[in-house]
């Protein structure tokens, strides 16, 4: 039979959804790359160097039709050593694997690499592809399959289906098509509730249109219009056009190979390792934790501070590896670690990661970020641990995906991230989940009562706002131990305190439904202290009323109460905080205090005047009160403070809504 496409085999011309992504992997020349050609028509060796030497360099990319509605993205991975970095890039965000093993050859070392990488990375379905049977006999065919098998025990390809596939006499091709068609019919379609974020593959200029990039989304969906934002860089366009394998589309999103023309990254052309993502979502990090396991048979154990190559998505980075649980981690062991890196890379939690050796090349370890951090210093290990080990136990168990994960990733962002509660807003990009998918966690958490609405636009987990209540329940407590302060000021109580206005307002009134506060204005009374108050405190806090009841618009400059009462000058001025405080004096001045009737009849006859004369004069305001300057000025500046009147040099009106603000 002569070398071509298989007889019958139709290759498609249209261009329907691809519903997952499928990767080839394996040792150099065993046949990937005609593989994807035979499934596709597609020839993925584009370069001309690749081409010249027969093998992978770059990453390929088709799309498959498998019959009906049914279409997969084949990426073909570079199977030589000196690439594996490239094939790292290949498999991010992976549905299934075939991996290829040449009947001739069979197990080599980068077929056991590409499967280790596979499986670090998250890969959890595939099948075998044995090929190039047509250069053995049936019994190195039965041997290899053999071998294959017992190789692959206990892994997520244990008891996969292994097709033997000549490319060259398309003996067993049907039958390889359909094990493949029936692997990929046993798959659901991903559903995606994340925000856009596409690791870049490659860029380049198209004239007329301007920088492209290209690459498969991890996650999300992006339509023509769309803002996207680089990072790391920060550089900001809109989509101005879309491919989806090579032909024009208005949308795309996470397993699909996108090309994205935007016109404004032209300035500094996008590198592989930067990511495309809805702008204010992803940030570039310096240090990642991690839960790591390392691959069998590795030549040495990991080490603590052991330098170390780092890739996730399309990014590779050198840094150095601290171990959190061990001094070291030998083959098979799992453990949790942190990565500081020589330079930030654009990552989030959850996403997998690989770890490799430098020198010599090899693939060490791999897993799962589990935290993201900006502080490259050497932190308290008993401190990060005890944050990791809340996030294992927050998803032990949970599916990879669907609601109950979504409301998971919801939950533990609000504990651990945002103590003082957050906006949805802020819980979607926390979180890479798109709007609806943040709506309907919430919804489910707050009908349990795991996470509170504090307002509209704000919402905290129960425990925290339990915490951040018993922080403020602890400085009143504080403040009135001893009955050394009868009142705190909200300013006070909130000094060094970064909460959210509606966090503090629910505060304050569960404060105050406890009897331990009572709020005038901007003074909390604290009413613990005010109990404790013996009889003849009690007894001078009324004489000083009484005081200043009597004497009204010529009230005594408060130093000389004490004098006058026969009482120590700081518990005279405790008790006069206190009456201020409970709302039944004012301080106007340093030297000017009136008891709350006072006021309200100074207050009266200001407005009276302005409603009266249309205007009020400060010089003949203290002939309206019948008092001092000094008082009417007092008076009007207190007015002034409150909005009841607006001053213009010495003329006062009234200001929109004054009543409002009146005593």
């Amino acid at each position: 039979m002569k070398k071509g496409r298989p007889p019958g085999f139709v290759r498609p011309t249209e261009n329907p959804d691809v519903i997952m992504m499928v990767c080839t992997a394996g040792h150099v020349d065993h046949g990937k790359t005609r593989l994807v050609k035979l499934l596709t028509g597609c020839n993925t060796a584009r370069l001309k160097e690749e081409q010249e030497r027969g093998l992978t360099i770059e990453l390929g990319y088709a799309p498959c039709l498998l019959g009906g509605e049914v279409a997969v993205g084949i990426v073909d991975v570079p199977g030589h050593e000196r690439f594996v970095r490239n094939m790292v890039a290949g498999v991010s965000g992976i549905d299934m694997a075939i991996l290829v093993i040449a009947a001739d050859d069979g197990i080599m070392p980068q077929t056991i690499e590409h499967f280790q990488i596979m499986r670090l990375v998250g890969v959890r379905h595939g099948m075998v592809a044995l090929t190039k049977t047509d250069l053995v006999d049936a019994a190195r065919v039965a041997q290899v399959t053999a071998e294959i098998r017992e190789s692959l025990a206990g892994t997520f390809l244990d008891g996969a289906r292994i097709c033997p596939v000549s490319a060259e006499t398309f003996d067993g091709f049907f039958e390889f098509y359909e094990a493949l068609v029936a692997e990929v019919r046993q798959l659901e379609k991903r559903r995606s509730d994340g925000v856009f974020r596409m690791p870049i593959i490659n860029s380049f200029t198209s004239e007329g249109f301007g920088a492209v990039v290209t690459g498969i989304p991890v996650d999300g969906t992006i339509a023509i219009g769309d803002p996207v934002e680089l990072v790391p860089g920060h550089q900001v366009g809109k989509v101005r056009g879309l491919q989806r394998f090579l032909r024009d589309a208005t949308t795309g999103g996470f397993g699909q190979c996108l090309a994205v023309n935007v016109p404004e990254l032209g300035k500094l052309r996008p590198v592989r390792g930067q990511v495309l993502c809805r702008p204010g979502h992803l940030e570039a990090w310096p240090a990642f934790h991690l839960q790591l396991e390392v691959v069998p048979g590795v030549d040495a154990p990991l080490r603590h501070a052991e330098p170390i190559v780092f890739h996730t998505g399309t990014a590779e980075g050198r840094g150095k590896l601290y171990l959190l649980e061990a001094k070291s981690l030998g083959e098979g062991e799992r453990g949790l670690a942190t990565i500081v890196l020589d330079a930030p890379i654009a990552a989030a939690v959850h996403d997998r990661f690989i770890l490799r050796r430098p020198s010599p090349a090899r693939t060490v370890a791999g897993g799962e970020i589990v935290g993201v951090t900006t502080d490259t210093r050497r932190r308290r290990r008993g401190d990060v641990l005890a944050a990791l080990h809340l996030f294992q136990a927050t998803f032990a168990g949970t599916p990879a995906a669907g609601p109950a994960r979504r409301a998971r990733e919801v939950e533990h962002f609000l504990r651990s991230r945002r103590p003082a509660g957050a906006s949805p807003a802020e819980v979607g990009r926390g979180t890479l989940l798109a709007e609806p998918a943040v709506a309907a966690a919430l919804e489910a958490l707050t009908g349990t009562g795991t996470v509170l609405n504090l307002a509209r636009d704000c919402v905290i987990h129960a425990e925290n706002l339990a915490a951040r209540l018993a922080e403020a329940r602890e400085r009143v407590q504080a403040a009135a131990g001893g009955a050394k302060h009868l009142r705190l000021s909200v300013a006070d109580l909130r000094q060094g305190l970064d909460w959210p206005a509606p966090l503090w307002t629910r505060i304050q009134a569960a404060l105050e439904a406890e009897g331990l506060v009572t709020r005038h204005g901007s003074e909390l009374v604290l009413e613990r202290a005010v109990e404790e108050l013996g009889a003849r405190e009690q007894t001078l806090r009324e004489r000083i009323l009484a005081v200043y009841e009597e004497t009204g618009l010529a009230s005594p400059h408060p130093d000389e109460i004490p004098a006058r009462l026969g009482a120590p000058a700081a518990e005279i001025e405790r008790l006069l905080e206190l009456l201020c405080a409970q709302g039944e004096m004012f301080r106007l001045a340093k030297n000017v205090a009136l008891s709350r009737s006072w006021l309200k009849k100074a207050q009266d006859t200001a407005v009276a005047a302005i409603r009266a004369r249309g205007v009020l004069d400060s010089g003949d305001f203290k002939n309206d009160l019948g008092s001092t300057r000094k008082y009417a000025l007092a008076v009007l500046d207190f007015l002034d403070a409150r909005h009841v009147t607006v001053r213009r040099g010495n003329i006062r009106t009234l200001s929109a809504n004054y009543e409002r603000n009146l005593v």
